[in-house]
């Protein structure tokens, strides 16, 4: 199993950025075309149809509002990710009245792609989900 994981500091209060980030059927970005969910809560699905047309099954595995943790894993295999068995798991932890870090990491098997091009491609995803919080919550 291939490890990938970031950790940022984010200047807004942890409440705030898991209201966003641990949101499972609020995700949004540039290359999602279209999304359903089906469902609510532990064991909701979020389809997601990719800019290109393919899709990425996920569901929500845990989601824990106490201690601010979510996490879903991958679940079709034809999906276009360099990743087989993916699970990920999101973590909120305030530093702060007005700040916290986001610790988000996968465990998976690299597919189709080196180990080092996978990590980097699960990363990528992570820091620009964290980015755009932070756009949002204008931090």
């Amino acid at each position: 199993m291939t490890t990938a994981k970031v950790s940022v500091d984010v200047k807004a209060s942890a409440d705030q950025v898991f209201a966003k980030l641990g949101d499972f059927a609020g995700v949004s970005g540039p290359l999602i075309k279209e999304k359903k969910i089906t469902g609510s809560g532990i064991g909701c699905l979020r389809d997601l149809t990719l800019a290109n047309g393919a899709r990425v099954l996920e569901r929500c595995d845990n989601h824990d509002a106490s201690s601010r943790t979510l996490t879903y894993s991958i679940l079709n295999d034809d999906h276009p990710l360099p990743f087989e068995a993916y699970v990920a798991t999101l973590t909120v932890t305030p530093t702060g009245a007005s700040s916290c870090r986001v610790d988000w990491w996968s465990n998976f098997n690299p597919k189709g792609a080196p180990e080092a091009e996978a990590i980097k491609v699960a990363q990528g995803i992570y820091t620009g989900a964290i980015k755009g919080v932070q756009i949002a919550l204008g931090v």
